[in-house]
């Protein structure tokens, strides 16, 4: 019989792995078994599951382990996402009222963007709100917006079996994608172009902190009809406008 009955010692070296990671940008496997002094197989073991649950992810080459998606959402914490939820609210709806089109605030979590809150629009034909969902970010507006910040080798380490198609114009590999938000950086926003939902639009900019570190997107989504990218002019002034407001409140 085993003299650990309830794995005390394995959920010791689990939060332990995760502690020796908050410090460092990624870490090789010979460097958790050697902190743990334990086998290399058990170490193996030990981070496989920590990423099966997302509190690890493997970068792409499989040589090093960096913290997880599921860990960041929880450091993140549910009394900052809702104190930006509170912050933003009135800055989504003067959004709203300037543009006339639907308003969201999002966050990055792991590879996907998280609708944290939307201000919906007055028209007949609208975008509704998606505020509770996950979408990859790959193919929403706010979610380029935030990838773009990140390296490329993070943003090829989101996505290891490529990029899943949600529509005809989803971006269609890894390459694109990275094209996209090349783009994104130089022009200072990003566009969805049909690329989640079919005959839906939207734009999107970072919200950044006081150190210049971005930590959400506010967009605008519009049907097809209304959203022309030659007239995206008209949409990114009141955009700009709400996301510096959000940063300003958020300091």
């Amino acid at each position: 019989m085993s003299n650990d009955p309830y794995g005390a010692a394995s959920v010791g070296n689990a939060l332990r792995t995760l502690l020796y990671l908050r410090g460092r940008e990624a870490v090789r496997l010979t460097d958790v078994s050697d902190h743990l002094g334990i086998a290399r197989s058990t170490a193996h073991r030990l981070l496989s599951t920590l990423r099966a649950y997302g509190f690890v992810a493997q970068e792409i080459d499989g040589k090093r382990y960096r913290l997880g998606p599921t860990l960041l959402a929880l450091a993140r914490g549910v009394a900052d996402e809702r104190a930006l939820i509170r912050i933003a609210r009135p800055h989504l709806e003067a959004l709203r009222d300037a543009t006339g089109e639907t308003a969201n605030l999002l966050v990055l979590d792991g590879a996907d963007a998280f609708f944290l809150d939307g201000v919906e629009s007055r028209h007949t034909l609208r975008v509704g709100p998606r505020t509770g969902d996950h979408v990859p970010a790959y193919s929403a507006a706010g979610g380029k917006a935030l990838l773009a910040e990140l390296p490329a080798a993070t943003v090829r380490s989101h996505y290891p079996a490529g990029l899943i198609p949600l529509t005809a114009n989803t971006l269609p590999d890894i390459d694109a994608l990275l094209a996209d938000l090349a783009a994104c950086r130089a022009q200072g926003y990003a566009l969805n172009l049909d690329e989640s939902v079919a005959e839906v639009r939207a734009v999107g900019v970072p919200v950044r902190s006081a150190a210049g570190h971005p930590v959400a997107a506010v967009t605008i989504a519009a049907p097809g009809t209304r959203f022309d990218p030659a007239d995206i002019d008209r949409f990114l002034p009141p955009l700009f406008e709400a996301a510096a407001a959000i940063a300003t409140d958020l300091r």
